[in-house]
């Protein structure tokens, strides 16, 4: 007996204790102060933007409670990817291999940084989570189940973007335009203005390319936001009179998605006439017979002042005197 409990010592020496499972958290994410896998975890708390998927934003992971005897670890998304079966199985698209490899190296904690685009599929156009499962492996083929060595968490994404603002108008004007367009029922957060000067002909047709892509409209056309849920806006007109300038806008969302542009419009630069111009133009003596005012912008007193000269002059019109 003493010989089989000796030799039972051995054997539970031998084997190897079962290990932890890997614990992921999040230290850094590029263009982010604060983040975590727990606000990265849901489309409605702070999703992963297209703007970080495709401008190279970078997240910085640290694993730990590593089996230093592991040699590798894997990076997947899907379901069951703990299964070596599954995983290896490349008719089950259940669960997917992303091709990151990162060594070991006999530690038990791991600090990667890992591109978003390598764990997202930039070109996705809607919104919704990823479940990424990292692996202590010795080899892809391995199983880990009965070690424990593996984690899954969920990545949220929101791609998807605002839709175009609908009824988009702009009103002509001497030194700026007025632009207006339906409420949406996106979360948008603010809507760009965009303004090439010169950008219609003189008949009103849409000539510039710089706004000729929706969905990525030239920056230098960029020339002012207007923040909230807005529906009404104002844009400087910096041509001169007559010019035919091209306009239109897109809406941001609380995920920072751009929309595609609304429909390009051309708005003219007009001469606008107070109605002492239009009233000199058609009395030229206005001027010589002593009368002076300067109807916008002249204050209340100034105003009053004004009404009782023109209804004189009126007055002399109608043949009274």
């Amino acid at each position: 007996m003493r010989l089989i409990a000796i030799a039972a010592l051995a054997w539970l020496a031998a084997v190897p204790a079962a290990a932890q499972e890997i614990t992921t958290s999040v230290t850094a994410l590029t263009g982010r102060t604060v983040v975590d896998l727990t606000a990265l975890s849901t489309v409605s708390r702070s999703p992963l933007t297209r703007a970080e998927c495709t401008s190279g934003a970078q997240i910085s992971f640290e694993f730990t409670n590593i089996d230093e005897m592991r040699s590798q670890l894997h990076f997947y998304y899907g379901s069951m990817c703990d299964d070596s079966t599954v995983r290896n199985d490349l008719t089950d698209m259940s669960c997917t291999d992303l091709e990151l490899e990162y060594s070991i190296g006999m530690r038990t904690q791991v600090d990667q940084t890992i591109p978003v685009s390598s764990l997202i599929d930039c070109t996705s156009t809607s919104s919704g989570t990823r479940t990424i499962w990292v692996l202590a492996l010795d080899e892809p083929t391995s199983d880990v189940s009965m070690a424990g060595q593996q984690d899954s968490f969920p990545l949220a994404f929101d791609f998807a973007g605002p839709r175009a603002p609908a009824n988009f108008t702009a009103r002509d004007g001497e030194t700026s335009a007025t632009l207006t367009w339906d409420g949406s029922s996106d979360e948008i957060t603010s809507y760009e203005i965009y303004l090439v000067v010169d950008g219609c002909d003189a008949s009103g047709a849409v000539t510039t390319t710089l706004l000729s892509d929706p969905d990525n409209p030239d920056a230098s056309a960029l020339v002012d936001t207007a923040e909230g849920s807005v529906t009404t806006a104002t844009v400087t007109l910096s041509g001169t009179t007559g010019s035919q300038h091209a306009v239109a806008i897109r809406a941001i969302d609380q995920a920072g998605n751009a929309g595609p542009l609304s429909t390009v419009l051309c708005v003219e630069q007009i001469d606008v006439q107070t109605f002492w111009e239009a009233y000199c133009l058609e009395h030229p003596d206005c001027e010589s017979a002593g009368c002076s005012a300067t109807p916008v912008g002249a204050g209340r007193a100034g105003g009053l002042l004004f009404l009782p000269v023109i209804a004189m002059l009126l007055w002399r019109r109608r043949g009274g005197g």
